[in-house]
């Protein structure tokens, strides 16, 4: 179904509006724009600054509404059931960044999706505007259910004008759409509009400072220096201050028979020497938990700037654990039941976007392993990904070698969880690997989870 300018109608004839509905609003024009999901209650009012959705804020107060830019515009995804009962009315909006008008685009399209549903689409041509520097698409209201309406209408003034046309006050209409918000000059064309707190050289000067011997600046400093910058990289592409966030990290390594060569060889404590500037850039103690696993698991004295330089052979070597199988659902298990990270879920199902616990730093699980784990390993660990979905942690998987890991591909789209929880990227000899490659494997979709993307 395609709705024109003016044409109203039930949503719940092409979505059902219980489940996760995607808005995608796309642009083809030559400009930079901006895309806003205001929510306003009964009496027209805006409902506040925490229901205003953008490029800045990329998610409401309990997920309901959750944005991410796209090449050619931007996604709305809405779980409208879930809305607090106060708001009556989401509003769409696009605008111009900068110079331009509206009557330079070609059209503006919005895709309404939902999986096993007809969806629709509103499509507007470029030829019904003018000098028009924004255009309130569409809006989704509540009467007698859901209704949509394709307003298609065209606003002189650009997202601080529209704003304060909805009522916003004037220091709010400024905070919104004013230079603090956009992007910055150094980041590359085509990112987002993130304002960094930190640059590189700060990151890097801060985790310096924690160093104080001169053995750990010459083993230290470049894998720093390389962390820095992929930090600030990654958040620039993904929109998200990632050097600003403090977070539990933990390694968890494969201690199965075939990995034996590559604690022997220096592999493993070569990757851990690179692993410890993220202790020192994310952790609150500067410290990094690590967990061996094999059909069981064993946790380890924390790794840190006292311990690291020889960690395999001090601490691996000497803890008295035995190379065995492959089982991954015990230590992620564990590592839950260690830091408190309690889940209330109980029984086999889907796991409730509202049930998600953020209170706290997150706890970052780097999980790295040459094999596949067992059939009955593979049931459990689908079970307690789902449970601990709905809890404040994310597990980057990552396969190294040559192995096919069919499951680790297949539970990187697991469903049935409150949000996706985790990455997986494989890194066929971790030992050729340069920092850039292993920093950016390691956070680049712990960063997109930082942010509600995935």
């Amino acid at each position: 179904m395609v709705l024109t300018r003016g044409m109203r109608d039930n949503l719940g004839h092409y979505v059902h509006p219980s489940g996760n509905i995607t808005v995608s609003m796309i642009m083809d024009g030559s400009a930079v724009y901006d895309y806003c999901c205001f929510c306003f209650d009964a009496n027209g009012k805006l409902c506040g600054k925490d229901y205003m959705i953008f490029y800045n804020q990329t998610m409401s107060p309990q997920h309901e509404i959750t944005y991410e830019a796209t090449d050619n515009g931007a996604d709305f995804v809405l779980t409208l059931n879930r809305l607090p009962v106060n708001i009556h009315k989401l509003v769409f909006t696009v605008s111009i960044d900068g110079n331009g008008t509206m009557g330079s685009i070609n059209s503006h399209n919005v895709l309404i999706t939902q999986p096993g549903n007809p969806g629709l689409a509103i499509c507007i041509p470029g030829s019904d505007f003018l000098q028009e520097k924004a255009i309130i698409s569409f809006e989704i209201y509540r009467k007698d259910g859901w209704r949509i309406n394709a307003v298609a209408s065209g606003f002189n003034g650009g997202l601080e004008a529209l704003l304060t046309s909805f009522g916003g006050s004037v220091g709010l209409a400024s905070e919104i759409s004013g230079a603090s918000l956009h992007q910055t000059p150094s980041a590359p064309a085509g990112t987002g509009k993130i304002i960094l707190a930190k640059t590189a050289e700060d990151l890097t000067r801060e985790a310096m400072n924690k160093i104080n011997l001169s053995k750990d600046v010459v083993n230290l400093e470049k894998h720093i220096v390389n962390l820095s910058k992929t930090v600030i990289d990654i958040s620039k592409k993904v929109d998200v201050d990632l050097g600003s966030t403090k977070a539990r990290v933990v390694v968890v390594l494969d201690y199965s028979g075939s990995m034996n060569c590559l604690y022997s060889d220096g592999t493993v404590q070569s990757t851990l020497n690179k692993l410890v500037p993220l202790g020192l850039t994310f952790s609150n103690n500067n410290q990094i938990n690590v967990y061996l696993f094999q059909n069981d698991y064993m946790r380890l004295p924390e790794m840190s700037l006292d311990n690291y330089d020889n960690y395999v052979f001090d601490v691996v070597k000497r803890s008295g654990y035995r190379i065995g199988g492959t089982n991954y659902a015990p230590v992620l298990n564990a590592i839950v039941e260690d830091f408190n990270l309690d889940y209330t879920a109980t029984g086999i199902g889907v796991y409730a976007a509202s049930d998600y616990n953020v209170a706290g730093d997150p706890t970052f699980i780097l999980f790295i392993t040459d094999g596949e784990n067992s059939l009955a390993d593979k049931k459990v660990c689908d079970e307690l990904l789902r449970r601990i979905s709905t809890k404040n942690m994310f597990v980057q998987f990552i396969g190294i070698g040559d192995e096919d890991f069919d499951y680790l591909r297949r539970v990187d789209k697991l469903t049935g969880r409150a949000r996706d929880n985790t990455g997986f990227a494989e890194m066929l000899d971790l030992n050729q690997a340069s920092d850039e490659e292993l920093y950016t494997t390691v956070l680049e979709e712990f960063s997109r989870w930082l942010k509600g993307l995935q």
